[in-house]
């Protein structure tokens, strides 16, 4: 309630004479202040605060805001009420029926409905304070063209018979289907927002429903040159919902083509792309509405007036109406089209021909193996020739990598490449080809041979085995540690020690058989040596030529030989002559001599 100037000098004056009151009067002339202004006592007070800025003083109870029915119980009796909303918004469930519901579960509350009611308003956990959508944050566009929001919407109007008709809720409404199965191609109405300038661009198609073509014909519409439009161009992201078609993979190998970003938003939703939902309203209200008046008989027709009109709003060159926009960073109201003037030359990415477009939404991607150059090859449809393009220094490709490759339309035979992500996201970068070589076909970015040297920068491979060699090999040249056969990580891991510490189980021992194995495979006997070779050999140990009387011993000893297993057993013997008579050596054959 608004408080007159002599009001409010009335409060002052009341608010003075209440400062110096003395003590048990300051009722007393609230009451008569409230009787003189027809106001309840709490009425005066709070004005008094509000006007006046004089209160009385009075401590809160020290247990204001608490209250006897448990947090867990009135949370419940909320959530109960809550998930009782339809989608059209109808609570179906209020508090005296949730109380019974939550006491009949074993959650009493012990206060009455209203107190209830007022418990929940307080802390925000009614119904009407759950309805009231989270605050929004602000965003903004860099310059025109940057953000476009699209909306698709049915529109009121629709054509019979040659004729134009608008949709009556009279006649079409949830009761009435089958009015709405006899218009079989209904019209539909598509309208493009730009966030920075706010221009407005609509356009109507007549069809059966949603399509991919019928989404394609317009954003041709939007983004192309029109004779007489102003307003055109591809943006750098556009934002809508999760229609069918705005997702189907042709319209997105167009979008990826032209470097153009798509995003969706949250279903359900809608606010997040308020300014094609404002804009669809104003197409709705300040156009549509003047069809009732001055029908037009065909699509065609309807586009054409919805152009002139759009134009002129964009310009703000309607006849007696001010289309200006309003912002707090403006100086003064402005045209949408003289903020969409402010584009530069570099940020007006104008559409390539209809027909490319086309071929760009039915186009496949190809994939490549980087090699070990870091590079891949590939003809973009506008080259001659396959062209070589280098991926070097380009996070998360390593060689040997599989890459997708698509052509783009902007810039001189580019490419994007994507790889996945080891968390599943793709990796997308824009390329372009390698085009400076010298008169032999070597790139001019190569290093020369013995002159320079040239590095490629780290890839993830790389950089993850110089971490390891550090992990390896701490403060060491890790190359130079292997060819040393230093252990790794100093020997302190137990590569195979600790196994003998395993403690195994008692096993049941298995009887087996023996192999029955034939007499000829018995151990053979030990080869027989020519008795002159034993006897150079114990002449080469002893340093001295044997005597005539040793010659005689060895060759009447071993005539046939001298068993291999007996040499150093006989040189040992002649090394201590003591020993040659004392110890009888095997004689070939199995004989002893004595």
């Amino acid at each position: 309630m608004a408080l007159t100037p002599a009001t409010c000098d009335y409060l002052r004056q009341l608010a003075r004479e209440l400062e110096g009151a003395a003590h048990g009067t300051s009722g007393q002339l609230v009451e008569q202040a409230a009787e003189f202004l027809g106001m309840s006592k709490q009425t005066v007070y709070r004005q008094l605060k509000k006007v006046a800025g004089w209160e009385s003083g009075r401590k809160c109870r020290t247990d204001k805001g608490s209250t006897s029915v448990s947090s867990d119980a009135l949370l419940t009796l909320a959530t109960v009420q809550r998930e009782s909303v339809r989608d059209n918004g109808k609570q179906t469930m209020h508090t005296p029926v949730a109380r019974s519901v939550l006491e009949a579960n074993g959650l009493p509350v012990g206060v009455s409905n209203a107190h209830l009611n007022k418990l929940m308003r307080e802390r925000g956990l009614n119904v009407q304070a759950q309805r009231q959508a989270a605050p929004a944050q602000q965003l903004r566009a860099l310059h025109p063209n940057h953000v476009h929001q699209v909306d698709p919407s049915l529109c009121l109007v629709y054509y019979l018979n040659g004729r134009q008709h608008i949709m009556e809720d009279r006649e079409f409404y949830k009761n009435k289907l089958e009015n709405f199965a006899k218009v079989k191609f209904k019209v539909w109405r598509y309208v493009l927002w730009d966030m920075a300038s706010g221009a407005i661009f609509v356009w109507y198609c007549e069809a059966a429903g949603e399509s991919q073509a019928n989404l394609f014909n317009f954003l041709m519409q939007a983004w192309g040159k029109q004779d007489g439009v102003l307003f055109h161009g591809v943006p750098k992201l556009l934002f809508w919902d999760k229609g069918s078609a705005n997702t189907a993979t042709a319209i997105q190998c167009l979008l990826k083509s032209l470097e153009c970003k798509s995003e969706t938003h949250q279903a359900g939703n809608a606010r997040a792309k308020g300014g094609v939902e404002g804009s669809n309203n104003i197409v709705e209200t300040q156009f549509e509405s003047r069809l009732r008046f001055e029908p037009v008989d065909n699509i065609e027709a309807l586009n054409a007036a919805a152009t002139a009109w759009a134009e002129a709003y964009n310009a703000n060159l309607i006849p007696g109406q001010d289309t200006r926009l309003r912002r707090d960073g403006l100086a003064a109201p402005m045209a949408r089209y003289d903020l969409w003037q402010r584009i530069r030359s570099e940020e007006l990415r104008l559409l390539p021909d209809v027909e490319v477009c086309r071929a760009l939404m039915t186009g496949k991607e190809v994939e490549r193996k980087v090699d070990g150059h870091l590079c891949i090859s590939y003809k973009h449809p506008k080259a001659e020739r396959s062209m070589s393009y280098s991926l070097d220094g380009l996070n998360g490709v390593n060689v040997g990598d599989t890459v997708s490759v698509r052509p783009l339309v902007y810039g001189e035979q580019a490419i994007q490449i994507e790889l996945p992500r080891f968390d599943g996201e793709p990796l997308v970068y824009r390329v372009e080809p390698q085009t400076e070589f010298d008169d032999f076909g070597r790139p001019l970015t190569a290093a020369v041979f013995g002159e320079e040297f040239k590095s490629h920068a780290a890839t993830p491979a790389e950089v993850a085995s110089k971490s390891m060699d550090e992990l390896a090999f701490p403060g060491q040249d890790a190359a130079q540690a292997r060819q040393k056969k230093a252990v790794p990580f100093g020997g302190e891991i137990r590569a195979h020690s600790y196994l003998s510490e395993v403690e195994h189980p008692s096993y049941l021992q298995r009887p087996g058989i023996e192999i029955a194995t034939p007499a000829h495979a018995q151990p053979a006997a030990p080869e027989l040596l020519d008795a002159v070779t034993v006897m150079l050999r114990i002449s080469a140990e002893l340093g001295r030529h044997l005597t005539a009387e040793e010659h005689t011993f060895m060759h009447a000893r071993f005539k046939d030989g001298v068993p291999e297993d007996q040499v150093q057993l006989l040189i040992d013997q002649f090394k201590n002559p003591v020993q040659v008579h004392e110890q009888p050596l095997r004689a070939a054959g199995g004989l002893r001599a004595v």
